[in-house]
């Protein structure tokens, strides 16, 4: 059986540069085997045979938001393979990452991914397409060989056991950071870029931004050819250009006069669910207790981006827990 690494709460106080991590230098497979705390015989067999659970998540509306959310297909790691995929993330998650990574970083995020943007007159947005998809194994490989300066026979295992028919899995804890260091040489170029335009650049997954006090004309030219060189392509509906004195939409978050804004439709929500629980808005099939949690998760949400709406966030968690508690009491 693995030996399982004790789990505690995890605080990262400082980030240590990549040669300090665990897996740097990995020269055989019987050191990765113990370094992500398995015996020989049981990693062999996990690597022989990497288990996974595909399903499909059928496209939906949100019923309050009137959202849409495609369909799309999940591999999700299972078994001993799922532990290894979080003893991996526990092993690269202090690893220092550049400041233009705003995702699977820790104090970082899509409103922080937001803010640098904050003070530019133009803002350019480009989405990558079917991005765990388009990372393929060998970017990972690569990463794990030149990286981490594993062996090339650790570097192979690694990639056959992080990926899923030779590219990032899409259900996988460990697909966002990995997918981000593994698409990091690409993503210093147009960093490099960005610095010769006088840009500012960010990216949070597969939202890339780029901003400052004028977008070229040639710049989403320029972006498809670095992505390009990797095998990324872009959503080339999704690519917006905001100009001077304009509401500006930034991962999630509106940018207005200097100002971060929560975006219009987190009012209509939380509108329809507030109706919903009084009984003047369809409640479709939801119970009160997932209608006041939906709420309560919403307008904290939106108190994170806007902290003027702080008090009706603590008045709604605070409606959560009286209806949280007369639901135990009913049970009991």
């Amino acid at each position: 059986m693995p030996k399982r690494p004790v789990k505690r709460k995890r605080k990262i106080s400082k980030r240590y540069p990549i040669h300090q991590c665990l897996l740097y230098k990995t020269g055989s497979i019987n050191k990765l085997a113990k370094n992500l705390c398995f015996d020989k015989r049981d990693f062999e067999k996990v690597l022989e045979n990497p288990q996974y659970k595909e399903f499909t998540i059928a496209e939906e509306i949100d019923p309050f938001s009137l959202k849409k959310t495609k369909a799309r297909k999940v591999q999700e790691p299972i078994n001993d393979l799922r532990k290894i995929h979080k003893r991996i993330l526990y092993l690269l998650e202090p690893i220092e990452l550049p400041d233009y990574v705003h995702a699977a970083v820790k104090k970082r995020s899509y409103r922080s991914n937001a803010t640098a943007h904050i003070s530019s007159s133009e803002i350019a947005t480009f989405d990558l397409k079917n991005f765990y998809g388009s990372t393929q194994g060998q970017l990972v490989y690569l990463f794990f060989l030149d990286g981490l300066q594993c062996s090339s026979d650790v570097a192979r295992a690694l990639t056959k056991l992080t990926t899923f028919d030779n590219a990032m899995p899409t259900g996988s804890p460990l697909s966002p950071l990995l997918s981000l260091h593994a698409a990091k040489p690409m993503l210093d170029r147009i960093y490099k870029l960005a610095g010769y335009l006088d840009l500012i650049f960010t990216c949070y997954i597969d939202d890339l931004t780029l901003s400052g006090e004028k977008i070229p004309k040639s710049l989403e030219r320029h972006i498809c050819r670095i992505i390009n060189l990797y095998d990324y392509k872009l959503s080339t509906h999704k690519t917006r250009i905001f100009g001077e004195g304009s509401v500006k939409h930034v991962t999630g978050v509106v940018i207005h006069n200097g100002k971060l804004k929560v975006p219009h439709n987190r009012f209509r929500t939380s509108r329809n669910l507030e109706s919903a629980i009084c009984g003047t808005f369809p409640t479709h099939g939801h119970s009160n207790l997932k209608l006041h949690e939906k709420l309560a998760g919403l307008l904290g949400e939106t108190a994170y981006l806007d902290p003027s709406y702080s008090v009706r966030a603590a008045k709604a968690q605070e409606k959560l827990k009286a209806v949280r508690l007369k639901e135990s009491v009913k049970q009991n």
